[in-house]
């Protein structure tokens, strides 16, 4: 049975419209993800970055680290800040320390921020988080160079990304 010229020409139009239409839905998602990634890093990472230099640099005493608890030291670290009158940025969750990280087609990323006076440790970066910021912050995405250093967590599965501050 032959196909008549006006059945090729509907299969071809199909075609083209779920083709732009494909594209144009993955260029929107793209542009969503982006613009999430963007704001955790200057909404969250560079407030953290310019509140602990703050708090260093007005003389802010910081608390006791002994490797252990990391939430405590936060908790008391944010205490402090208050008491000097640098508070913390604000984050997307309850804790001002843990950020929400949730792109279209990815799983849930909270990425922990354990602030000291002379750097920024995060951890629950997935690789392309990871990445990201660190082009962002080097230029150039090197796990071993430049002012943000990374390297796989113990499980294997993301990264500990430490911005020196």
């Amino acid at each position: 049975m032959p196909v008549s010229a006006r059945g090729i020409d509907r299969l071809a139009s199909t075609v083209l419209y779920a083709g732009f239409g494909a594209l144009t839905l993955w260029a929107g998602v793209s542009l969503i993800n982006f613009s999430l990634e963007t704001k955790l890093h200057k909404d969250f990472l560079m407030k953290w970055e310019v509140a602990l230099e703050r708090f260093n640099k007005e003389g802010g005493q910081w608390p006791d680290f002994s490797g252990g608890n990391h939430v405590a030291y936060m908790d008391r670290l944010i205490e402090f800040m208050g008491n000097e009158g640098t508070p913390p940025p604000l984050s997307n969750t309850r804790r001002a320390y843990v950020y929400r990280l949730k792109r279209w087609g990815s799983p849930e990323e909270h990425i922990f921020l354990l602030g000291f006076g002379n750097r920024v440790v995060l951890y629950g970066l997935s690789e392309k988080t990871f990445m990201k910021l660190d082009q962002w912050m080097d230029g150039k995405a090197a796990e071993e160079k430049g002012r943000f250093l990374g390297k796989r967590s113990r499980d294997g599965m993301g990264y500990v990304g430490v911005l020196q501050l």
